[in-house]
């Protein structure tokens, strides 16, 4: 499965997460929550299968908000009748989840000290406080336990 090609840009899903993990890190986050933001892209595209993912780039599953600084513009619909947000590549997709973790603390809604966000469920209850998926917490948070577990 880990050598499985995507066909949106004949990447592994190894290299995927690769190149997610590097780009988390290049974007100053610790590393235990670079392995949970890899972890959550593989939740949210399903192991990089979703057409979000195939599609637009989109590794988040963000929705598309006009004039966001990242985002291409509106891709597919979601099934909530909303467009995904269309990235020009995989790093932009990252860039943009970083950027809204750093708004997040900077607006005292994320810890000062990201490097204390180092299991699923910290991290999904933060995720969750912060409205970022309507899911239960408890499906978020077994998505990314299944997902580091892999």
């Amino acid at each position: 499965m880990g050598n499985r090609k995507n066909i949106n840009n004949m990447m592994t899903e190894k290299e995927i997460r690769e190149l997610i993990y590097t780009t988390v890190l290049n974007d100053g986050m610790p590393e235990p929550l670079a392995i949970l933001i890899v972890a959550q892209s593989r939740h949210e595209t399903d192991d990089y299968s979703s057409h979000a993912f195939l599609k637009n780039n989109n590794c988040f599953g963000y929705k598309y908000v006009p004039g966001a600084h990242w985002q291409a513009g509106p891709g597919i619909t979601s099934s909530e009748k909303a467009p995904y947000a269309m990235y020009t590549s995989i790093e932009n997709s990252v860039h943009e989840i970083c950027a809204w973790i750093l708004r997040r603390r900077h607006d005292g809604r994320f810890p000062p000290d990201l490097a204390t966000i180092t299991s699923p469920i910290r991290y999904a209850t933060l995720l969750k406080r912060c409205m970022y998926f309507g899911d239960p917490v408890e499906n978020y948070i077994h998505g990314l336990t299944t997902y580091l577990n892999k």
